[in-house]
């Protein structure tokens, strides 16, 4: 920047050093004024440009930090996205395996059930089951050897809901 305000000194000098000419010195000096008038305005420029060059780069070194602290957060929760999903799928496979268990569980508790109770008949050949806890139809089906549709149809069912406490008859 030095640099400029020393060449567009220099430049002046040679401009009025060098311009001798037949003018009166009212209009030299004349001459002069503009030519300091408008060295003045050039410098004024030259120094408004340099502020906002100024600001201008402190702008872009904000900028350049924000933008690198961005970063720095998506890193952090991209890791902790990828942990979270090993987490999910670890829970997923131990419900899974202990969804089986329990229904494991259920069907050797219906099945105990089912030897215990003597049958009776009604309505044509099958058994009576009392719903329990845990019990859904296609468990009592497997636990008997039928059909979920069987069972519905035999019990005038819409649907899949049973209660605890229910009788059902299991055809055979």
């Amino acid at each position: 920047m030095m640099k400029y305000k020393i060449l567009l000194s220099f430049a002046s000098i040679m401009l009025l050093a060098g311009c001798e000419t037949l003018q009166t010195p009212q209009q030299r000096q004349q001459a002069a004024a503009r030519q300091q008038a408008a060295a003045r305005h050039a410098d004024e420029r030259l120094h408004r440009i340099q502020g906002q060059v100024e600001s201008s780069e402190m702008e872009y070194a904000r900028l350049v930090q924000e933008m690198q602290q961005l970063r720095e957060e998506v890193r952090s929760f991209n890791s902790q996205i990828s942990q979270l999903n090993s987490k999910m799928s670890s829970l997923e496979a131990k419900q899974a395996r202990e969804m089986n268990e329990l229904i494991k569980r259920v069907e050797g508790l219906l099945k105990k059930s089912v030897a215990s109770r003597p049958s009776k008949p009604s309505r044509g050949a099958g058994r009576e089951h009392v719903v329990e806890s845990g019990h859904t139809l296609s468990a009592i089906a497997s636990a008997y050897g039928t059909t979920v549709k069987a069972i519905k149809q035999a019990n005038n069912l819409k649907s899949d809901s049973i209660y605890v406490g229910q009788k059902l008859f299991i055809p055979e």
